[in-house]
C-alpha cells in the first residue's frame, strides 16, 4: 500500500466580520465542513490566545486534521488542512471554508504527501484568488497614485 495524502495551507484575508468575532460560528462551520466531506471528527478543541481576541481550533479526523487559526482584529484566517481519504477532497474542504468565511483574497499551498518517488520533489502548487471587488478597489488605489502624482520639475 502507497501511503498518500494531501496537506493544504489555506491564508484567508479580509473575511466576514461577523463569522471571525463568532467562536460558535466558527466551530459549526468546522463541524458541518467535516460532515460534508468524509472527515468523520474525532474531537474539536478551541484555545484562546492571552491579552487578544485571537483563537484557535484543532479538530482531528478519521480522515485527517483541520486546524485553523483566527485573528479577528485582522479579518484573517490561517487554516491547515491534511486529508488522507480520497472522499475527504481537499479542494472541496477549501471551497467550503472559503465560502463560510467569505474572505476578499485567498492564498492556498498544496503539497502532496507520501508520494515516495513519482514526484521528483516536494514543491508545493500555489493558488491565489481575489474577489472581483477587491481587485477593482485596488486598480482604483494604483489609478489614483498614478494620477496624483507629482510631475518632477
Amino acid at each position: 500500500m502507497i501511503f498518500q495524502g494531501t496537506s493544504i495551507a489555506l491564508d484567508m484575508y479580509g473575511c466576514d466580520y461577523d463569522i471571525v468575532n463568532d467562536k460558535n460560528t466558527v466551530q459549526m462551520l468546522l463541524i458541518d465542513t467535516a460532515k460534508r466531506h468524509s472527515m468523520q471528527m474525532l474531537n474539536i478543541y478551541s484555545d484562546n490566545y492571552p491579552d487578544s481576541k485571537d483563537y484557535s481550533f484543532l479538530m482531528s479526523c478519521t480522515g485527517g486534521h483541520i486546524f485553523v487559526h483566527i485573528f479577528p482584529e485582522l479579518g484573517f484566517v490561517s487554516a491547515d488542512i491534511f486529508t488522507v481519504m480520497e472522499a475527504a477532497n481537499p479542494d472541496q474542504v477549501v471551497a467550503c471554508l472559503r465560502k463560510g468565511f467569505a474572505p476578499d483574497k485567498t492564498k492556498l499551498t498544496q503539497v502532496k504527501r507520501g508520494d515516495f518517488g513519482s514526484i521528483p520533489d516536494m514543491k508545493p502548487r500555489h493558488r491565489k484568488q481575489i474577489k472581483p471587488i477587491r481587485r477593482a478597489k485596488n486598480a482604483g488605489a494604483a489609478l489614483k497614485k498614478l494620477v496624483l502624482k507629482p510631475k518632477s520639475l
